[in-house]
């Protein structure tokens, strides 16, 4: 039986496995790993449990993950005070290049200023986990009174891009790398 729960401290190295298993780049050094979970993870269940959830199997180990913040102003904070020297030290620089490489979450803030990623081990996807854990999260945002849902997809991976649009995610800006997807919470979902 499939559960839906709060991400907690105590499943972190659940997560870097989902992440790591997910990755559109497995052959990275353990530096560079360490690094993406620093980016990607690890702020998560430290700053933003409340709205970030993981789907377990019946042991109660995570078998994907919804990661969000819903305060944009906030994850810059705690990135710079938590993470930046630890990433420095691995590259220096990463912090703010990072940082940077989000600032589509400044941009859109007052509209949009909740953000996510989401991850689902290969073995669990077609489960209908990721719906599960948006609809999830979309409760508990609108709960909060945050207006809006903002993420950013590669135009690599045209199966997730449809995945956000399913869920009601429009495309609110287009780079070359990909898109800007925005969901007004605020709204009657689709």
């Amino acid at each position: 039986m499939i559960t839906l729960r709060n991400v907690r401290m105590e499943d972190l190295d659940a997560l870097h496995q989902i992440h790591q298993a997910t990755s559109s780049n497995p052959n990275k050094t353990p530096e560079q790993w360490q690094l993406a979970y620093l980016k990607y993870v690890d702020y998560y269940p430290r700053f933003a449990s409340e709205t970030s959830f993981v789907a377990c199997d019946e042991n109660d180990r995570p078998l994907g993950y919804l990661l969000c913040e819903s305060d944009a102003d906030r994850f810059v904070q705690k990135m710079n005070e938590a993470y930046r020297e630890e990433m420095d030290a691995i590259v220096p620089g990463s912090c703010e290049q990072f940082l940077n490489s989000q600032s589509f979450m400044q941009t859109f803030k007052d509209q949009y200023p909740a953000h996510l990623h989401i991850d689902l081990l290969p073995s669990a996807q077609n489960m209908h986990l990721g719906g599960k854990l948006m609809k999830r999260l979309i409760e508990e945002l609108k709960a909060r009174n945050v207006p809006g849902l903002l993420l950013g997809v590669p135009k690599t991976r045209p199966q997730a891009i449809h995945f956000y649009k399913k869920h009601g995610f429009e495309v609110l800006e287009e780079e070359p790398f990909g898109y800007t997807m925005s969901l007004k919470l605020d709204e009657p979902t689709k």
